[in-house]
């Protein structure tokens, strides 16, 4: 029993490490077309941010690091060069030559070389997981203005129908106190039940308004503008 508990956890975390988000469909590339207006809204939330540009340059920075750490050994390397004052001067035991050439090695910038170049690299990851957790939360973010907004033209709609029925209400009541049929504490009660749907439609209005400005300052556009776009 404990043998099939151990093989079914195994198959579990397998599934779950092939099932690592495709962050190009977290935030579409933009050479890409999106599918719907949500993806075209985070598309425009991610090119229209110029922290996410920063964190995008970072990647290369850490990769032209990469690079660099690559090529520091031969910062181990010296060399120098010495040319003699005359063409050769002999001596008892020979001839000295023209030009000396010396080259040395310092084994400790070589040595260290591989850790380092293993450090930039990790750099490189770490600098690409930024930008995926930002493509993370940054859509997030999105999906969750448009759905208030999408929420609050639902509001509106049942407020404004709202006010249409307890405008005919209203009515209804002041014909009834012009006949006598209504007392006044009907009759008020009717202007108020108005009025406090007037201000629940206009609140529904101020959210709309609210909404859509939240949503455009994350993608840099009006929605008016996307849709004539599209």
């Amino acid at each position: 029993m404990r043998f099939i508990y151990c093989l079914l956890f195994f198959l579990f975390a397998t599934n779950l490490y092939a099932q690592r988000a495709n962050f190009d469909k977290i935030v579409y590339p933009l050479d890409m077309r999106a599918k719907d207006f949500k993806e075209v809204l985070v598309q425009l939330a991610w090119l229209n941010n110029p922290n996410n540009d920063n964190l995008s340059k970072s990647i290369i920075i850490e990769r032209d690091k990469v690079k660099l750490e690559k090529q520091s050994w031969m910062n181990g390397v010296t060399t120098s060069f010495n040319l003699n004052e005359g063409n050769f001067s002999q001596q008892a035991n020979g001839f000295f030559p023209i030009y000396n050439l010396n080259a040395s090695i310092t084994l400790g910038t070589i040595l260290s070389t591989p850790t380092k170049v293993k450090i930039a690299k990790q750099n490189v990851q770490i600098a690409e997981n930024k930008v995926n957790q930002q493509k993370l939360q940054l859509r997030a973010e999105v999906l969750r203005r448009y759905q208030t907004y999408l929420s609050s033209i639902e509001i509106l709609k049942v407020r404004t129908q709202a006010v249409e029925d307890m405008r005919v209400m209203q009515t209804m009541v002041i014909r009834k106190f012009e006949q006598g049929l209504a007392t006044v504490e009907e009759y008020t009660q009717a202007l108020k039940s108005y009025n406090e749907t007037i201000e629940g439609k206009t609140a529904a209005e101020n959210d709309i308004a609210i909404a859509k400005i939240s949503i455009e300052e994350m993608i840099g556009m009006t929605l008016e503008e996307i849709q004539a776009l599209r």
